[in-house]
């Protein structure tokens, strides 16, 4: 096990999930790191010179990829971090987040990824969960870090290493300093397959972010894995994304993936959906991968510029994080001449685990069949006993990758039936051998391609003086998929209006993530409960689904 990582933060061997490896191609041997088999591989295999990252008007070659990642390695080594230290990275999309990652899992160090909207008790809860004694970060996002700081002390983080690009003054490390005075020359730590290569952290419905923990064995896998069979990738390949790098769906498509098999990604920073269009255009991009919130946005808003496109080059559209609807599916073929693939895979299990395989009959009814090297099932939740075809039940996995939680047994506990990993889905698992989605067997909400947690925007609710109780949940959005609503009973004596409405919309996004705020509030006399007091929040979901 890597030095300084707290065994406690570990599950116990009985919750653990069962790990095996049925594809070949995921036999690596004991000593191997994913940074090195994503860069230097290609480099020693001549093809240095090939595209690694194109960013706005910079084309970075793999050859220049391994410099970079080697001096900030370099840098790193130079702060003192050691194999398994966690070094949390706060970026938009941008090359420096890749090069960040691949360095710190280059020295056996783990990244800790932040997405760029989080607000300082977030950081300051992340940071201080995985321990992260190192942070390097963009400037335009350093003061959100720098008030987490202030305000919650984080004893582990030591340093601070800041990205210029906006001239915000600051008294931390310079990134490009550090990277100019490294050496380009490194000698990295030995790193093993089961070594931890990063903690990611989502957001459950208790509102309290879950780090997940994934090794070098399991980051080559998703790769070798789902990629392999359902992408079909080759060095030809142009991909784009606008999903964040901080999303383990974003980080397979615009780093692991790509430059696995030596293809090229193409980065944007604040992707609206027609920029990814346009990369599409200028760049011969030929995998998309995004949420079909904005697949849709494309289709129903920017139609003259889907006619003057270019979109030859595309032979593969993705859609996950929410499911595909299929007039999506369709909508993708007819403007973009493709099949889209619909997949579902989470943060805990790092990604895609159902998916149509590349040359499957694609199905709009269906998320697919389990990726080769998975298998999966339906289960009744109170006996655990497998469901026969047909019938709704919790969809359990297992295969190269399983649900690990980072100091968190008891939700590892929950996770786990059997050493089989439950990501928290129903599905019917039909005759025809795909697997069909029903709904989130929580009360966790997807909106845009987001996962918000209903009890963790409640609290910030309550925290307001006008709000005596609330419930939150998802609700039907024809263009969303859900959007995050909450029902407010009022204290006594106050109005509930629109004033109000907009005062506790504000009162969230400056709490937390701006996209977790309620898009629609509804105030009610009384919320429906138990006997025992409890709000019942499935009969608030069962009103909307008659009101939609």
């Amino acid at each position: 096990m890597q030095e300084s990582i707290p065994t406690e933060k570990l599950p116990d061997d009985d919750v653990q999930p069962d790990l095996f490896h049925a594809l070949p191609e995921l036999h690596y041997p004991e000593e191997i790191n994913a940074a090195v088999e994503m860069v230097d591989r290609h480099v020693e295999a001549g093809r240095g010179d090939s595209p690694a990252i194109v960013f706005e008007d910079e084309e970075i070659s793999y050859a220049e990829l391994q410099e970079r990642v080697d001096r900030l390695a370099n840098a790193l080594l130079d702060l003192g971090v050691e194999p398994g230290d966690r070094v949390f990275v706060r970026f938009p999309n941008r090359p420096e987040y890749a090069v960040s990652c691949l360095a710190t899992q280059k020295i056996g160090a783990i990244t800790v990824p932040s997405m760029k909207l989080l607000r300082a008790n977030e950081i300051s809860y992340v940071v201080e969960d995985s321990g992260a004694s190192v942070a390097i970060v963009y400037d335009d996002l350093l003061d959100e870090l720098e008030i987490a700081r202030e305000e919650h002390d984080l004893d582990s983080l030591e340093e601070i290493v800041v990205v210029e690009e906006n001239d915000i003054e600051h008294d931390h490390h310079s990134y490009d300093d550090r990277i100019a005075a490294a050496s380009p020359e490194l000698t990295a730590p030995t790193t093993t397959r089961d070594d931890l290569v990063m903690i990611a952290y989502t957001s459950g419905t208790t509102g309290k972010p879950k780090g997940t923990v994934h090794t070098h064995r399991q980051m080559l896998a998703i790769c070798d894995g789902y990629a392999r069979y359902c992408l079909d990738p080759n060095p030809d390949d142009v991909f784009a994304s606008n999903a964040p790098i901080a999303f383990t769906f974003g980080y397979g498509f615009e780093v692991a993936f790509p430059l696995r098999f030596g293809a090229t990604t193409v980065l944007i920073q604040d992707p609206k959906p027609t920029d990814l269009l346009a990369a599409v255009d200028e760049h011969d991009v030929s995998m998309l991968a995004s949420v079909p919130t904005a697949y849709n946005q494309l289709f129903a808003e920017h139609e003259d510029e889907l006619e003057a496109a270019d979109v030859s080059s595309l032979r593969r559209a993705v859609s996950a994080g929410e499911p595909l609807p299929p007039r999506t599916y369709e909508q993708i073929g007819e403007h973009f001449g493709v099949e889209a693939s619909d997949g579902i895979g989470s943060t805990e299990m790092l990604h895609i685990f159902i998916s149509h395989r590349y040359h499957d009959d694609m199905d709009p009814t269906a998320t697919g069949f389990p990726v080769p090297g998975y298998e999966a099932k339906v289960i009744d939740t109170d006996t655990g006993e497998q469901l026969p075809r047909g019938e709704a039940g919790l969809l359990v996995v297992r295969g190269p990758t399983g649900v690990t939680y980072w100091g968190r047994p008891e939700k590892q506990a929950e996770a786990i039936y059997d050493g089989w990993s439950a990501p928290g889905d129903i599905y019917i698992h039909r005759e025809d051998g795909r697997f069909e989605y029903v709904s989130r067997a929580d009360d966790l909400i997807i909106t845009g391609g987001n996962n918000v947690s209903g009890p963790e925007v409640e609290d910030v609710l309550l925290e307001h003086d006008a709000v005596y109780q609330t419930a939150v949940i998802g609700a039907p959005d024809e263009e969303r998929g859900q959007i995050v609503k909450a029902y407010v009973v009022p204290e006594d004596g106050v109005d509930p209006d629109d004033v109000l409405t907009r005062e506790l919309q504000d009162h969230v996004k400056a709490s937390i993530a701006p996209y977790k705020y309620p898009r629609e509030i509804e105030y009610l006399e009384t919320l429906p409960t138990t006997e025992t007091g409890k709000i019942q929040r499935s009969k608030l979901r069962e009103r909307e689904d008659v009101d939609a």
